[in-house]
């Protein structure tokens, strides 16, 4: 009997479902593939006309149990939460260092200006992850007055990481300007970065590929520098060719991210998970 094991780190979504598959757990796992990283996800919400559904937290704790049982994600992406209740189902497996190399997106509003989230347990999660993601109108609620220029993003990422958070970008996007310009906060003080704005009204999915960007560099060896530049650069690159969202565009943005990048030991497939086992290849065992 021959067993093929396939190598790619896996990559954990958790996050909402989004029907068109233009942002939400599709376009993670889109972005994961583009990153040619194994995708796995937990859904804790499901899209309706206009609003999510939160799943009750049982659900979404069982979805995790069954995940981690079988997988060991090297890097998690975590979106739309929901309900406390599921926040703390998430908390749990973050305490028990279930989750590593966390990227917290904190959705409270999407780009259709729906309410998500609930920000007291974003706040309780801050000091779990390794870098959040908020953007302009995301880092108000979070820090609880107007974000509207670049003074301001850059003292909303200080007073988020006096409240815990490691490393904190928020994307300025919707600020107006020639160039789309987002805030880098880390221990060395704040830092921005700046690319040129793309003039498309296409914008759907860019905070969430942008932060599944981060955490696919994160689980491909990067440090939290290198991979918060390679997302940015991996979202300007779909922009440029976006047809209905960024999202749609991913498989033909893979260089953003250099594809000789050594990647984490580990097979997906395998019992033994042998760290003999070559990335991005198969081995054939007999037994």
């Amino acid at each position: 009997m021959t067993v093929v094991c396939v190598t790619p780190a896996v990559v954990l979504s958790i996050n909402a479902s989004d029907p068109t598959g233009y942002a939400g757990t599709e376009a993670d796992l889109r972005t994961f593939a583009a990153h040619r990283l194994h995708g796995a996800a937990i859904i804790t919400a499901v899209g309706g006309p206009n609003e999510h559904f939160p799943l009750p937290a049982n659900v979404v704790g069982g979805q995790l149990s069954v995940a981690l049982a079988e997988l060991r994600p090297v890097a998690v992406k975590l979106g739309v939460i929901g309900t406390a209740e599921i926040a703390a189902a998430v908390g749990s497996r973050l305490r028990a260092e279930e989750l590593p190399k966390l990227v917290l997106d904190p959705i409270i509003e999407s780009s259709g200006g729906f309410r998500r989230g609930v920000v007291g347990a974003l706040l309780r999660l801050l000091p779990y992850a390794a870098v959040i993601t908020p953007n302009i109108d995301e880092a108000a609620e979070l820090v609880g007055w107007p974000v509207s220029s670049t003074a301001d993003m850059a003292g909303a990422a200080a007073q988020l990481t006096s409240q815990g958070a490691k490393y904190v970008v928020i994307t300025g996007g919707r600020l107006s300007g020639e160039e789309s310009i987002d805030a880098v906060w880390t221990d060395g003080g704040v830092r921005f970065l700046h690319s040129p704005r793309v003039e498309t009204m296409n914008v759907r999915g860019t905070g969430t590929s942008f932060s599944a960007a981060i955490a696919a560099a994160l689980a491909l060896g990067a440090d939290i520098e290198e991979a918060v530049t390679s997302a940015k650069n991996y979202v300007s690159k779909a922009l440029v060719g976006s047809g209905r969202s960024v999202s749609t565009t991913g498989r033909w943005t893979t260089s953003a991210f250099p594809r000789n990048r050594p990647r984490p030991p580990g097979c997906l497939s395998c019992p033994a998970r042998r760290r003999s086992c070559r990335p991005a290849r198969t081995r054939r065992m007999a037994r």
